[in-house]
């Protein structure tokens, strides 16, 4: 739930509001920042690999987990120059920047339905009759 939450809410905002998504990511960009994003993609991605198991489809979950956590240890690694780079790349080309959004939501939602498990078989509860019968035999 945490992991749908935190795409869903990502993304709703980037697709309604993407002005204000590229305000807080040219305050955000800076060597504690990118550490901040690091961990909490690599955090996202392992909890994906620890409900992959399981889940409808652990390969699906799994990879995606593995995509995380790879993006998360490689993102530091890009500097902080590319990352303002990246944002004034997305300040200049907000369409791309919503349907990023909506790639988020559409993620979470993917997320959200296939780490449930597989509904049960639930048996029927027992009748009235058989009830009494073993209450009294």
């Amino acid at each position: 739930m945490a992991v749908t939450s935190i795409l869903v809410g990502v993304g709703v905002a980037t697709a309604l509001a993407p002005d204000a998504i590229i305000a807080l990511s040219r305050k955000l960009v800076s060597p504690v920042g990118i550490y901040v994003a690091a961990t909490v993609r690599c955090a996202c991605g392992l909890a994906l690999l620890l409900i992959a198991r399981g889940s409808r489809a652990p390969a699906v979950l799994g990879i995606m987990g593995a995509a995380l956590v790879l993006a998360g240890i490689v993102f530091p690694f890009l500097g902080v120059e590319n990352s303002k780079a990246r944002v004034e790349w997305e300040a200049e080309h907000l369409l791309f920047l919503r349907l990023e959004g909506l790639l988020f939501v559409w993620g979470g939602l993917v997320i959200y339905r296939l780490a449930k498990p597989p509904a049960a078989v639930i048996a029927p509860a027992p009748s009235n009759n058989s009830f009494e019968r073993t209450r009294e035999g």
